[in-house]
Formats: C-alpha cells, sequence, structure tokens
C-alpha cells in the first residue's frame, strides 16, 4: 500500500472506514450514528460518486467524498483527517484528490457545507478557492456554505 496517497473506497474498507469515523468524529464533538443521520456510510456506493480513503501504517487516517448536486455541480463531502495528521498538507491532499476527480467528471463547481468552529476546515477551503455563498442545502448543522469554480 502507497501510505499517504488517497485510494478509491472498496466494500473491503467498510469496516476500517467504521472504526476510523468512530475515532476522528469525537474529535470535533461529533458522534457517528450509523442508524440515523450516517447511514450513508453504510452505502458509499450509491451515495457518492467518488469516495477515497488516506492510510498509513497504522490504518486508515483520511476521507475525502464527492456527491452530485445538479448538472455540473457537485458537493465535497466528508473531508476528515485525524487530529495527529493536521497541518502536513494530507488534509490538502484529500481535497485535491476530490477536485481533480471532479474536474475529471465535468462538475464546473464544487460546493460544501461547514461549521464556524471549523477553523482549520475553513482555512484550508479558503487557501484552496472556496468562496462562502449563500445556503444551497437544509443541513441544519451546518452555518456556513462556500463554493469553487473548478
Amino acid at each position: 500500500m502507497d501510505f499517504y496517497t488517497p485510494l478509491r473506497y472498496h466494500a473491503e474498507n467498510q469496516p476500517a472506514l467504521t472504526a476510523f469515523l468512530e475515532k476522528c468524529l469525537p474529535e470535533s464533538g461529533r458522534a457517528l450514528d450509523l442508524s440515523g443521520r450516517h447511514s450513508f456510510y453504510l452505502d458509499i456506493p450509491n451515495y457518492f460518486l467518488g469516495f477515497w480513503c488516506m492510510y498509513d501504517e497504522s490504518g486508515m487516517i483520511g476521507t475525502v467524498g464527492i456527491r452530485e448536486l445538479s448538472p455540473g455541480n457537485c458537493e465535497l463531502k466528508s473531508l476528515y483527517l485525524l487530529e495527529k495528521y493536521h497541518g502536513k498538507g494530507y488534509g490538502r491532499m484529500l481535497l485535491d484528490t476530490a477536485m481533480d476527480a471532479a474536474r475529471k467528471l465535468g462538475y464546473q463547481k464544487m460546493y460544501l457545507d461547514s461549521l464556524l468552529t471549523s477553523t482549520k476546515a475553513l482555512k484550508l477551503y479558503r487557501r484552496a478557492g472556496f468562496l462562502e455563498t449563500e445556503r444551497y442545502n437544509d443541513a441544519v448543522r451546518s452555518d456556513i456554505f462556500m463554493v469553487k469554480d473548478l
């Protein structure tokens, strides 16, 4: 395995993904709810256009996905990275993987929703060229919305 290179998700990654999310989400004050609001993680191929996982020698350390919003527009989803890997460029590698895939699929704009308290993520998005935009979905927990021309 090529460590730190985002790899496309495969069904055999499901146990590692669940373990990763159980560890990563609480680091940002969230809890994994596979029987409710996070049930889509049990059906990755039908929910996402693409989903990638990043590993080191200890296992999964990050994820990112993209989803179609409408023709020409996609959404960045599930950009998660264990805290101990923040600030090392891995989040940007995951983000670049998603943006490159979206471009290859012909999308012109990428949207995302986040939380104003996710300051590290917002800094990453702004550096990558995302700009604040109006609310585009009904995500009740999100309070900031961004878009980038691809």
